[in-house]
């Protein structure tokens, strides 16, 4: 078994979090989907609509998990980075030469 080690500055991952959290909001403001379908009659207009309500709901409900997610991950790599800068400054603060008597 391999394992893979990777270091990042606290920084970046903070900043990657904000980015993330950023996309989230901003995906969220302005859902996108089908257009409603009018004009063509009756019966193909309504099987038409029918599809379109189909796929809009299934779009709305992949849309919604995927933005989460995106949110969710954000949150994370700013969690860890905070985290880490906090330790690191802890661990400094203790492993520094103390003044005094």
């Amino acid at each position: 078994m391999t394992l893979t080690y990777v270091q990042f500055p606290y920084t970046t991952l903070v900043q990657l979090g904000t980015d993330l959290q950023n996309i989230s909001t901003k995906l969220g403001e302005k859902q996108h989907g089908a257009t409603d379908c009018a004009g063509l009659g009756s019966d193909p207009q309504n099987q038409i609509q029918d599809a379109i309500n189909g796929f809009r709901d299934e779009w709305k409900t992949s849309f919604g998990k995927l933005n989460e997610d995106i949110d969710n991950w954000g949150g994370l790599s700013k969690a860890i980075g905070d985290m880490v800068r906090q330790f690191d400054s802890e661990a400094a603060t203790a492993l520094a030469p103390q003044t005094g008597p």
